[in-house]
């Protein structure tokens, strides 16, 4: 058993697995997570009370969040703690702006920050081969790259401002989920003219067209049937629009994602709980005009 002691806020679909590798590293981990932490702990963790007891134990201590303002909470409430220096892991995807606040924010606490969201869905996190996209104070990412190093098969280290890490999460996530449209409109119109879903799939993984949702997503979770990929419509929604927002801020164009926005967010309001890989019925169902 190693001694130093890490801490792990947010028991969700990630949050859970990404634990239990830095358990299965044989590391002690302190784990708190708001809604049931004790049915949520990987086995052989410690359970915290609070948020502040991991904090005010731990060296390092890794976040994993559902949404923005949740992630935005939990940091405010760690820099009133009178806790001694550690450093907080932000796993979570929350935009530059929000990244580079939270650095701040702690910093004047005396608590460091390391940006390092994360990219490879749950079965990537049960796997423990996420990739880490890093960015933040060189000192304060070497105490923290023992704990990334658990659960991640990549990690890369992209810059040394709180944000940058964020900015190439979006930029991966935007390309990403837009693919997931592309796919859905392409694969649609090849089984309205009667070609077979795991046909199309297998040929084009074959040729130019292959992508990360042709190779890897959809095959497990559309052609199976199973829509199970742990990640619920309303997050790609939530990260394609952090995108499309920073990108209006920067001024950059960003014309295409900002229609496969518009597409996702329709696929949202029709249910904001469904797995994300139902925008392939979603976009099948649409007539030409939609």
């Amino acid at each position: 058993m190693k001694d130093k002691l890490f801490g792990f806020i947010g028991l969700g679909n990630m949050g859970q697995p990404m634990a239990q590798h830095i358990v299965r590293k044989g590391y002690r981990l302190l784990v708190h997570d708001i809604a049931e932490t004790r049915g949520k702990a990987p086995e052989n963790t410690l359970v915290a009370a609070s948020n502040a007891e991991v904090v005010e134990r731990a060296q390092v201590v890794a976040l994993s969040l559902p949404t923005v303002e949740v992630n935005q909470l939990v940091v405010q409430e760690i820099a009133s703690l009178q806790a001694d220096a550690c450093v907080i892991v932000d796993t979570c995807t929350i935009g530059p702006a929000a990244a580079a606040k939270n650095a701040e924010l702690l910093a004047k606490a005396d608590l460091g920050y390391v940006d390092s969201p994360v990219s490879g869905l749950r079965f990537r996190a049960v796997e423990g081969t996420l990739t880490s996209m890093v960015s933040g104070n060189e000192n304060q990412i070497d105490q923290a790259r023992p704990l990334i190093e658990c659960y991640s098969a990549n990690v890369f280290v992209v810059g040394e401002k709180a944000g940058q890490g964020q900015q190439m999460k979006m930029i991966n996530n935007a390309l990403c989920i837009s693919s997931y449209v592309t796919t859905s409109e392409a694969l649609a119109y090849g089984e309205s003219g009667g070609l077979q879903l795991s046909t199309m799939l297998a040929v084009i993984n074959a040729s130019s067209g292959q992508s990360f949702a042709t190779s890897q997503t959809f095959p497990k979770f559309v052609a199976s049937g199973k829509f199970n990929s742990g990640c619920e419509a309303h997050i790609i929604e939530k990260d394609l629009r952090l995108f499309v927002e920073d990108a209006l801020r920067e001024g950059t164009n960003n014309t295409v994602i900002a229609k496969a926005l518009e597409r996702v967010t329709d696929f949202v309001a029709e249910d904001r709980t469904q797995d994300q890989f139902r925008i392939y019925p979603f976009i099948k169902s649409l007539k030409q005009d939609s």
